[in-house]
């Protein structure tokens, strides 16, 4: 991670791990195929999901959102706070038995397509606090002041007078060279 102030370091709630098996374990009874798979995950589940937890840390810097998961498949990602679009809590039956949420973070020009996160953090410690942390930080660095109208700032006449007369005299030069070429 490149060298910027922290604002804020996510915490994740130690049952994580629990609903992590839970999840594994009721996907291998929901599907025919996934039943012989239940002793493995009975066996080496709870270590690998100790891992997972283990090695899982979302930080939350000036203008970024970094967060970083994985046991065998590792993964970094860098969030700007200027792209994010949404960020939507969900508690499902599960998860609100345990007492966890989960967060959605979604960006403009997700990779993913409409409605696909670009990232899913599941069992953060105090999840709407968090939420409003980014997006109270990412307002700060979109200049935006929450409860105050959007800026209307008239567009500078010069800078765009001298962007219009370069497109001119660019679109002038490719009619020349395309009078030479015929």
């Amino acid at each position: 991670m490149r060298k910027e102030v922290v604002v804020l370091e996510a915490r994740f709630d130690s049952k994580l791990p629990s609903y992590w098996m839970l999840t594994a374990l009721l996907g291998c009874v929901l599907t025919f195929f996934g039943i012989v798979l239940i002793p493995l995950i009975l066996m080496f589940g709870r270590s690998f999901f100790r891992k997972r937890y283990e090695v899982l840390q979302c930080t939350l810097t000036e203008r970024t959102l970094h967060v970083k998961r994985g046991v065998i498949f590792k993964s970094e990602k860098n969030i700007p706070l200027d792209k994010i679009q949404d960020i939507g809590m969900t508690e499902g039956p599960l998860l609100r038995k345990l007492g966890l949420a989960s967060l959605k973070i979604e960006t403009a020009g997700s990779s993913g397509g409409q409605g696909v996160a670009d990232a899913q953090l599941v069992g953060i410690v105090d999840a709407p606090a968090f939420r409003d942390a980014i997006l109270d930080q990412r307002d700060r660095v979109a200049g935006v002041i929450p409860g105050a109208p959007a800026p209307t700032a008239p567009p500078d006449e010069a800078g765009l007078r001298g962007v219009l007369v370069e497109i001119r005299d660019s679109l002038q030069r490719m009619e020349t060279l395309l009078r030479e070429r015929t």
